[in-house]
């Protein structure tokens, strides 16, 4: 078996050779082959020295990338020495594993060998995503560049240790053991700034950021705790001998206005036509809705349908919960408003929510894509629930310039402007949905109707209870 052995360096090597042999020898270590005794050179100043050239190789990466125009990061500085103690304490604790304590500086040394080696192998692939950060492999290429060359370091170092002495399954274990816990693991936990080149600060750009960020700033973030209570506190009790509907719509994504703007909508056709006055609550995801608005969250949602329960009598009047944005195959919608890490939201989750706010009468119109799923998990006997596309379909229509998706356009827009009932509406809805998609040459997005036997008998009453009114008003039909 071939193993590394330490040596003293020549007198008549000069610096230059010294530091291409072991340079060579750290790839070869990286590679996993192993490098004869005699060709392994041992110095105490080589570990400072491969210290600052590990350093030295992100910030390079860096410096390129920034300019002269950066400054220096002096505050990531420990962050870019971190994984420098770590091989020092791996080394030491490997090389009494295998029984060679005396080759302590031996390991120290080939393990920065190894380090080195792999940041120099990175660099095409830093450069690589630095070109492509928006692209679906690049994020997963970033992901890649992170973790695997953490374990194959870690790898890379248990092999050399090996190398020390005889091979022996309990030397294997316990060096591997060694090297993925004092190695992989904390450098895989831990964020770290290796570049140390960056940016310098500009106050300008600083503030367009926020510009285009709203919720960042220092206002919105103190004032959305007041607009949520005073939205909550509009809501007042409804008239007494008369099935009221109370209206809670939900805009889940910031970044395109058409979710918005049928949330706003709607809330109006029900101030207007089914006596919602007094009885809506809004939560809207949206750069232009954040000061007077509040935003939309599971939390926000909570609160709305805990308000709406105490306000509404339960056991006749009516929720309707409007909740538009995208849909995951995963069956969950999409709440989202950087720089705000919000939770989605599942079918399951709002049965939990729903269940905990006691209302008994449920009216759940859901229009996101693969919707579906959202009826099977809420449907019962008191509830009838709504969705623009079935759990395996995709929905049509969401973008910033419109002012309605496929199925809000239809149910609403136009169905729900003829009938004062909710169901009827969706028959007409989706039957205009479905040749809308056809003639445009998309996929019917096939939205789905589940309805409990109760609610039915009270989505009766409560339609002729609204041709009664309208009728007396002139209004008609």
């Amino acid at each position: 078996m071939i193993i590394i052995k330490e040596q003293f360096i020549f007198p008549q090597e000069n610096f230059r050779q010294r530091l291409l042999k072991n340079f060579r020898h750290g790839f070869k270590l990286t590679m996993l082959i192993g490098v004869p005794e005699e060709r392994l050179l041992l110095a105490w100043w080589q570990l400072p020295f491969l210290s600052v050239v590990s350093v030295a190789i992100p910030f390079s990466w860096a410096f390129l990338r920034v300019g002269f125009s950066g400054e220096f990061q002096w505050e990531s500085l420990p962050s870019a020495l971190f994984h420098i103690p770590l091989l020092w304490c791996a080394a030491i604790l490997t090389a009494y594993a295998v029984g060679r304590s005396e080759k302590s500086l031996l390991l120290m040394q080939a393990f920065m060998m190894i380090s080195v080696a792999i940041d120099l192998m990175l660099l095409p692939f830093w450069t690589l995503l630095d070109m492509v950060p928006s692209l679906r492999w690049g994020r997963r290429l970033g992901m890649f560049l992170f973790y695997f060359p953490l374990a194959w370091m870690a790898m890379a170092c248990a092999v050399s240790a090996l190398r020390l002495a005889p091979f022996t399954i309990r030397r294997c274990l316990l060096t591997s053991i060694i090297c993925a816990v004092a190695i992989a693991y904390p450098l895989s936990n831990v964020y770290r700034e290796r570049g140390l080149w960056n940016e310098r600060y500009d106050a300008e750009a600083q503030s367009l950021y926020f510009d285009n960020m709203p919720l960042a700033t220092e206002q919105a973030f103190y004032e959305q705790p007041k607009i949520l209570e005073r939205e909550l506190a509009a809501v007042t009790p409804g008239r007494k001998g008369m099935t009221n509907v109370y209206f809670i719509g939900v805009a889940g994504y910031a970044s395109q206005d058409v979710f918005m703007k049928e949330v706003i909508a709607v809330a109006r056709l029900f101030r207007e036509r089914f006596g919602a006055t007094g009885h809506t609550i809004q939560l809207i995801n949206n750069p232009n809705s954040i000061t007077h608005s509040p935003i939309a969250s599971l939390t926000s949602l909570r609160a709305a349908l805990k308000r709406v329960g105490e306000m509404m009598d339960k056991d006749n009047d009516v929720l309707f919960l409007f909740l538009t944005s995208h849909g995951s195959k995963t069956h969950r919608l999409s709440f989202e408003f950087a720089p705000l890490q919000l939770n989605e939201l599942d079918p399951i989750w709002l049965r939990v929510l729903l269940d905990e706010s006691d209302i008994t009468y449920r009216v759940i119109v859901v229009s996101a894509c693969y919707s579906g799923e959202f009826a099977n998990v809420l449907k019962d006997t008191h509830t009838l629930v709504i969705t623009a596309s079935d759990a395996n379909k995709t929905s049509f229509g969401c973008s910033s310039s419109a002012d309605w998706t496929y199925f809000g356009k239809a149910y609403f827009d136009d169905a729900l402007r003829k009938t004062f009932s909710f169901t009827d509406a969706f028959n007409i809805a989706k039957r205009a949905v479905t040749e809308r998609e056809n003639e445009e040459g998309f996929t019917p997005s096939d939205p789905q109707m589940k309805m409990g036997r109760d609610m039915r008998d009270k989505l009766t009453d409560l339609e002729y209870q609204f041709w009664e009114s309208a009728e007396k008003s002139g209004r008609g039909r």
